[in-house]
C-alpha cells in the first residue's frame, strides 16, 4: 500500500503541476475553437449534426470532430516532460525516493494524462452546454462524457505513452515533428495510396467507437487495407477491441522503459 500511495502521491503532483500550464489550456481552447468554428471541413455527416437528431449522435460527431487535432495537442505538451527531469538535474534524485522508477513513471503517466485530458473534457462539457440550451435536451452532457470516454480518451492514453518515452531516445524535437506525420500518416492518409494504419483497430483518432455510436462508418474504419485482421466491421465488439488495443498499445513503451530502468537498478 505505501508504494500505491507513492504513486499516487506522483500523480497528484504531476496533475497540479500540468493543469497549472497557461499553454496547455491556450493550444487546446485554440485548436477545439477552431474545430468547432470552422468544423475543419469535416462537412455535415460528422459535425455538425442535423436537427432533431439525438444527443448520442450530436456529442458523437462533437468527440470526432476534436479527435481529428486535438491528441496532436496532447502531444506537443507531453514530449518535453520526462526530458524536464535530465534538463533540471533531478532525475536521479527523483529515482531514489520511494516510488521508485517504476513508481514514478506511473504517477507522471497517469497525472499527465488527467492533466491534458481535462481541457479537453471542458472542451467537450462547452459544446454540450452549446447543444443542450440550443436543442433543449438534458442528455447531451452525460452523452457528451459518454463520447469523451469512447473516442478521446482512448487517443490520449495512446498518444501519452509514445509521447512520454519516445524524446528520451528522438528529442523533444524530432519526435514532435515525427509526431505530426506519422499522426496523418496513421489516420487520414488512404491505404490505397500508402500502406497504413488509417481505418485499423489501432487508428487512434477513434474511428471505430464513432462508427459504433453513429451506427454507420466514420472516416475509412474497417477500409480494406495492410494487417486485414485489424480491419474488421465497425461494430460494439470492434469498438471494444479497438479502445482496448489502443490503450495497451499505450502502455507499451512505459512498460519497456521500466523494465529497462528496473534492470539498470538492480545491475
Amino acid at each position: 500500500m505505501t508504494g500505491v500511495r507513492a504513486t499516487l502521491a506522483v500523480c497528484r503532483y504531476e496533475f497540479r503541476m500540468q493543469i497549472r500550464r497557461r499553454s496547455l489550456w491556450i493550444t487546446i481552447a485554440l485548436v477545439a475553437g477552431a474545430l468547432a468554428a470552422g468544423r475543419f471541413g469535416m462537412g455535415p455527416r460528422y459535425a455538425p449534426a442535423p436537427p432533431g437528431a439525438p444527443a448520442r449522435e450530436v456529442m458523437t460527431r462533437w468527440a470526432f470532430l476534436f479527435s481529428v487535432i486535438l491528441p496532436i495537442a496532447f502531444g506537443m505538451a507531453l514530449a518535453d516532460r520526462l526530458l524536464r527531469d535530465r534538463r533540471l538535474h533531478t532525475a536521479e534524485l527523483l529515482a531514489s525516493l520511494p516510488p521508485g522508477p517504476a513508481g514514478r513513471l506511473t504517477g507522471t503517466f497517469l497525472g499527465g494524462v488527467a492533466a491534458t485530458g481535462t481541457p479537453a473534457l471542458a472542451a467537450m462539457l462547452v459544446a454540450a452546454g452549446y447543444e443542450m440550451a440550443r436543442r433543449g435536451d438534458l442528455t447531451m452532457i452525460p452523452w457528451g462524457l459518454a463520447a469523451f470516454a469512447a473516442v478521446l480518451a482512448p487517443a490520449l492514453v495512446f498518444v501519452a505513452g509514445y509521447a512520454l518515452v519516445c524524446p528520451l531516445v528522438l528529442t523533444a524535437p524530432l519526435f514532435r515533428v515525427l509526431f505530426v506525420g506519422y499522426w496523418f500518416w496513421g489516420n487520414v492518409l488512404l491505404p490505397a495510396t500508402l500502406p497504413t494504419l488509417t481505418g485499423s483497430l489501432l487508428s487512434p483518432i477513434g474511428s471505430y467507437a464513432a462508427s459504433w455510436l453513429l451506427g454507420t462508418p466514420v472516416l475509412y474504419a474497417g477500409i480494406p487495407g495492410p494487417l486485414p485482421v485489424l480491419r474488421p466491421e465497425p461494430t460494439g465488439s470492434a469498438a471494444a477491441a479497438s479502445i482496448a488495443l489502443l490503450v495497451v498499445a499505450g502502455l507499451v513503451p512505459l512498460l519497456a522503459v521500466g523494465l529497462l530502468r528496473g534492470r539498470r537498478r538492480t545491475a
